[in-house]
């Protein structure tokens, strides 16, 4: 009886390991490779140089909302000529709200090429401009536009002196924590360097 046993074992072996290389598992093959990703493509220029230069022209609008419109749609587009055209913006178009919104602009760009024109912004006829640009400037914190902000403490509106001061106390601030900083990673390169010497003797 165990003699049958034991070939039944061997019989169902056997035949297993037939069918298995008969019928080999799906699993066990590699799936395909992914399909080749179409090469990027350049993004195409919505506007022609003809309607950009439409779009310029707008600038020169009577309605100050056309102009506004025309200096985001320029500016989203990165046309080349933004950056010369919203710094004379800021000098010269007539409506403040314009010339607050191009203070805004400014504001969130990177680089120190927005120091120059929110430094002219110091200067401009309107109170509220003038705010604006002050307080851009605070927040930017880069103090090498002190003079132009001390010279603020003579003008005609207290709250553009009081701005003044404010933003130079801020940078005032910014220097101290500077320092501060600074101290502290000599001190620790000196205690550093004091416990290399002292291991070594």
């Amino acid at each position: 009886m165990q003699k049958l046993f034991m070939l039944l074992v061997f019989l169902a072996a056997g035949s297993f390991l037939v069918w298995d290389r008969m019928n080999p598992r799906h699993d066990d093959v590699a799936p395909p490779p992914p399909p080749a990703a179409a090469p990027a493509q350049l993004p195409v220029s919505v506007f022609s140089a003809r309607e950009i230069k439409k779009i310029r022209l707008s600038l020169q609008d009577a309605d100050p909302g056309v102009r506004w419109a025309a200096i985001q749609l320029l500016f989203n587009i990165r046309d080349p000529e933004i950056s010369p055209i919203i710094e004379r913006m800021l000098t010269e178009d007539p409506d403040p709200e314009v010339r607050l919104k191009i203070v805004a602009l400014f504001k969130n760009q990177e680089g120190l090429a927005r120091l120059g024109p929110l430094v002219r912004g110091l200067s401009d006829i309107d109170k509220d401009v003038r705010l604006a640009s002050l307080k851009a400037l605070g927040e930017i914190g880069d103090p090498s536009v002190s003079t132009w902000i001390t010279a603020l403490l003579r003008d005609v509106e207290p709250d553009v002196r009081i701005e003044a001061l404010r933003t130079l106390g801020l940078f005032q601030d910014k220097r101290k924590a500077e320092f501060k900083s600074l101290a502290e990673k000599l001190r620790k390169d000196y205690e550093e360097a004091v416990r290399r010497a002292a291991s070594r003797r």
